[in-house]
């Protein structure tokens, strides 16, 4: 390379011909005891081998450069297609990490995992993964007539598209810990090592585990759960959402998460679902609203 000996001094370039050095690649790999044998001295040593790495080196970019490289997608988000709620979670839910849902009953979280069903399947311009879903059930049937009449919605939307998007769900149901277990174990390795799956649901956790008695064999197989879902989120940058129900404490303490710490703590991200009342004023009277809202608490 003769570049690099152009850009030596006279002194250095002396000595990479005197080492019989002749690029910047051998400069880095001739070992010290070959170019002491050639009576180079450890201080002119340095200076031919930083020369030759500041040659090597790649440009220098900035941070804002940094986050428009293909490598920033490694941490990918799920967009809500909704203004409010990506700002709400900057973006929408983060892949690789566990993302838990919690709210009490009717407060809107199938609704928002149907919803996020369908824009995970996007692609990347528009906020999805351009992959499918795998949708564990542990309470409730699958609601496939509800998803069924919102895809039409998508496919109206978005007619350049033609994504199946009830082909792209796969579904499962199951009600007990062992089978669940089971499930995200080895069952769902091998659907997702043969299919694009970018989202992963538990729609609950807490019905499986909330009837156990032993609570340290309880937080045994929570952790199983959740090793076993980091594990493929990590493997395949798939987001991971598990709902959790809530329980009322006491009267300064309504809709606690349940399964307790043993349980929070082996996530990223809780989101807490609620519906709250709007009231609108209507010729002087104040009328009061059944509106679904959802107020989003990071726990980190």
């Amino acid at each position: 390379m003769e570049d690099f000996l152009e850009s030596l001094s006279p002194y250095l370039k002396q000595l990479a011909e005197k080492a019989c050095i002749n690029d910047a690649h051998q400069a880095i790999l001739t070992p010290q005891a070959h170019m002491l044998l050639k009576d180079i001295t450890e201080e002119d040593m340095h200076a031919l081998k930083a020369a030759a790495a500041k040659l090597l080196a790649k440009p220098t970019i900035t941070a804002s450069e940094l986050s428009n490289l293909p490598y920033s997608k490694r941490y990918s988000r799920v967009s809500f297609a909704c203004t409010a709620l990506n700002k709400c979670t900057r973006g929408g839910i983060l892949t690789r990490g566990i993302t838990e849902f919690c709210g009490s009953a009717s407060a809107g979280k199938t609704q928002l995992l149907l919803h996020l069903c369908l824009t995970v399947q996007l692609n990347d311009e528009l906020g999805g993964l351009s992959g499918g879903v795998a949708f564990i059930c542990t309470e409730n049937r699958f609601p496939s007539k509800r998803l069924f009449e919102m895809s039409k919605y998508f496919i109206r939307k978005f007619p350049a598209y033609e994504i199946n998007y009830m082909a792209n769900v796969h579904v499962e149901q199951l009600h007990e810990t062992d089978a669940l277990l089971k499930c995200v174990g080895e069952r769902l390795p091998a659907l997702m090592s043969s299919t694009c799956i970018k989202l992963i649901i538990i729609d609950s956790v807490a019905a499986v585990f909330r009837t156990y008695t032993d609570y340290a064999e309880r937080s045994r197989d929570m952790r199983r759960l959740a090793n076993h879902l980091l594990n493929l989120a990590y493997k395949y940058n798939s987001a991971v959402i598990c709902v959790n129900q809530v329980a009322t404490v006491n009267e300064q303490h309504p809709d606690v998460p349940c399964l307790g710490l043993s349980w929070a703590h082996l996530g990223r991200t809780r989101i807490r679902i609620s519906k709250i009342p709007k009231q609108i004023k209507l010729q002087g009277s104040l009328l009061t609203l059944p509106v679904f809202m959802w107020i989003f608490t990071s726990k980190r």
